[in-house]
């Protein structure tokens, strides 16, 4: 493949010696401040350290960019994706550290899962991110959710750090936590964390349904009821090992596992006269294992390598309808008794990477990485899918003056094998993904950016093989994606900002997977939209100023335009329909205050109507909701110890909304934190 052609020449150049005027790590700087060449050309929306201390968790603080929607069935226990750009959660790429979280089981990244404890930061890159040493999987997604663990910090010549903390709050939650840092001679850091979380969910919601029949007639329901069986134990436990030299190399381990058992509420609906009893039942067993090596080998060549192996366990309980849980047992007829489904997920990953500075003004990347996934399970007839994917990438990033681009050309091939009747059957394809990304830096304060990228997925193993879900006669996605955007720093000094980002982008998909529940959170039903047409724009306005050394005030206003349109089939109802669970508008508004101690943060979403399916009729719209939260901390020095304490009042209008249609949201809730360390 010509990534290995083109590393073999690149090897027997002669590259001229330059010398870098910034840091490989230049791109943790604020978005203005990164230069193109040694940070990413594309710039992020970002979260940063103060910020996520005041979200409720990942998935709320992912929530707050513009141009994503966050699928969420309820409660504290309910599955959490995100959608960017209309895109589907399988298009969004999550990394911790640089290394995708996903496998070929479903690819749908559940952001309930990981804690904000440790993180430094969260960015959101549309379309792809474009730096150096990138792995080739890293340009394969059409947007890229980086989480980037903080690095402890040791005042005072200390070696150890420790915290601990505790949660409790609305639905009988309580979620303990502790951290241990510790600073080795040699310079390596180590930081060993655990959590866990343990809520019986169960929250009252007021729901009604009135259907309009042809004959003008008028049925459905008005009612408060209680969610029930969304309950959720869960514990997480991680540790991680770093080592850097300056200008040398660096280096991080990172082991995680994550173990739950939570109920399958399923949707609200009516049923005979009754509700639909779900009983059913989810335990998660995952497990990862990675690395990542960086080392300068002087000043033209780098070089970078990953490495990773997960595992993951999935068992969902079907009880039969009519039959609740705790009436099951050994007496119980084996036609009724609950139908166990058992699936285990084993990957390997590997990653390697090389960069060279042939000019002052050009750098040339190239990446291979190779990837296994074989599912396993316990039933009958099963196919045992595997599937072994390579990606092979160059890239040439160009920095002259104020202008800044890259052009990439991806090379992705995927075999999939799996059991057909008495024999191994096997399915292939490849596809090249070329993308070009540039940045204009027109002034002092403001730059224009833009891209064309090729974005391609295959089904997932939940898509294609999953009992009771998968439909093997899915076809493959594949997306265009167009954008062109302007940041312009309005105002900018050491006691403050104020900064506004537009973005204007055309995404064009063919056969696009959908994927909507049906009677739970486990069965799904797969369909393909042969053509889907997006249309959007977003716009951020970010400001804040300090008063004084302690006091600080500060607003970052979103808001997001898509119209996605079902261009399939003009015969059909839904052509030209807005597409499944897509608004058209959607905004944030996070306002900040801190003084003294005291930080105070109120967040607004709004979300405008919704339709669960691309026929846009009155009977399968989902109204526009918003919702406020509220969120205040105090930081106290006590006697050498720190403490802190964080209340959160998330609904404070107590607003009755679905985003999925049939799962109702929680209305006013609460969490208070207390953590100690020292």
């Amino acid at each position: 493949m010509f990534p290995s052609f083109l590393a073999a020449f690149l090897l027997f150049i002669q590259a001229p010696e330059c010398h870098p005027e910034h840091s490989e790590g230049s791109d943790t700087l604020k978005a203005a401040m990164v230069s193109s060449i040694y940070g990413s050309i594309i710039v992020p929306q970002r979260i940063t350290s103060g910020e996520l201390k005041s979200a409720s968790g990942l998935s709320e603080a992912v929530r707050r960019f513009a141009g994503v929607q966050l699928r969420d069935y309820g409660g504290v226990g309910g599955l959490k994706t995100v959608n960017v750009r209309s895109l589907g959660s399988e298009h969004t790429g999550v990394f911790i550290d640089g290394i995708q979280v996903d496998n070929a089981q479903n690819m749908q990244v559940d952001l309930g899962r990981f804690s904000l404890e440790g993180l430094g930061s969260v960015s959101l890159f549309s379309g792809q991110k474009v730096s150096p040493l990138q792995s080739a999987k890293e340009y394969s997604s059409a947007s890229s959710l980086y989480l980037e663990s903080a690095e402890p910090v040791f005042a005072g010549g200390k070696r150890n750090n420790f915290v601990f903390g505790t949660g409790a709050g609305s639905f009988m939650t309580i979620s303990p936590s502790a951290v241990w840092e510790h600073h080795f001679p040699g310079g390596s850091k180590l930081k060993i964390s655990a959590g866990g979380v343990s809520s019986d969910g169960r929250y009252r919601f007021h729901v009604k349904d009135f259907r309009q029949y042809s004959d003008g007639s008028l049925a459905g329901y008005d009612t408060t009821m209680t969610r029930f069986n969304s309950d959720i134990t869960s514990a997480r436990v991680e540790a991680r090992l770093s080592s850097r030299t300056e200008g040398i190399s660096s280096w991080n381990i990172h082991a995680y596992f994550y173990g739950s058992g939570r109920g399958l509420p399923g949707p609200v609906y009516k049923k005979a006269g009754e509700y639909p009893l779900s009983e059913d039942r989810q335990t998660d067993r995952d497990a990862f294992l990675q690395g990542r090596y960086h080392r300068d080998l002087g000043k033209v060549w780098s070089l970078a390598a990953k490495v990773k192996l997960s595992f993951s366990h999935l068992e969902y309980t079907d009880f039969p309808e009519n039959l609740p849980r705790s009436l099951s047992g050994p007496s119980t007829p084996l036609r009724d008794r609950p139908a166990r489904y058992n699936y285990r997920n084993h990957a390997a990953y590997l990653s390697a990477s090389a960069s060279a500075r042939i000019s002052p003004t050009i750098r040339i990347n190239i990446a291979q990485d190779i990837q296994y996934d074989y599912l396993d399970s316990d039933l009958r007839s099963f196919a045992y899918p595997g599937r072994l994917s390579s990606w092979s990438c160059a890239s040439a990033m160009l920095h002259r003056g104020s202008f800044d681009a890259s052009a990439t050309l991806l090379y992705l091939n995927v075999m999939d094998s799996f059991l057909s009747g008495s024999s191994r059957s096997s399915a292939r394809r490849d596809v090249l993904m070329p993308s070009i990304v540039f940045k204009w830096k027109a002034s002092e304060n403001l730059s224009f950016n833009g891209f064309a990228k090729r974005s391609f997925r295959m089904p997932t193993f939940n898509d294609l093989y999953y009992t009771t879900v998968g439909t093997k006669t899915l076809d493959p996605e594949d997306a265009l994606q167009l954008d062109l955007g302007v940041l312009w720093d309005v105002w900018s000094s050491k006691t403050g900002h104020f900064s506004i980002k537009a973005d204007a982008y055309r995404n064009l998909l063919q056969n696009k997977i959908i994927a909507v529940p049906t009677s739970n959170q486990f069965r799904w039903s797969m369909y393909n939209l042969g053509k889907v047409s997006v249309m959007g724009s977003e716009i951020a306005a970010d400001c804040s100023t300090k008063i004084s050394s302690l006091t600080e005030i500060g607003m970052t206003a979103r808001y997001t335009f898509q119209y996605s349109r079902d261009r399939s089939d003009p015969e059909a109802l839904t052509w030209n329909g807005q597409i499944p669970y897509i608004p058209v508008h959607s905004g944030s508004l996070n306002l900040l205050g801190a003084a003294g101690g005291w930080r105070l943060d109120i967040t607004a979403f709004m979300t405008g109507e919704r339709y669960t399916t691309s026929a846009n009729l009155p009977a399968y719209q989902l109204a526009p909701w918003t919702t406020l939260d509220a969120a205040l901390s105090k930081g106290l020095r006590i006697s050498g110890y720190d403490l802190t304490l964080k209340l959160r009042l998330n609904n404070l209008l107590d607003q009755q909304y679905e985003i999925v249609d049939n799962y109702p949201m929680p209305g006013f809730n609460f969490r208070f934190d207390l953590s100690f360390s020292f």
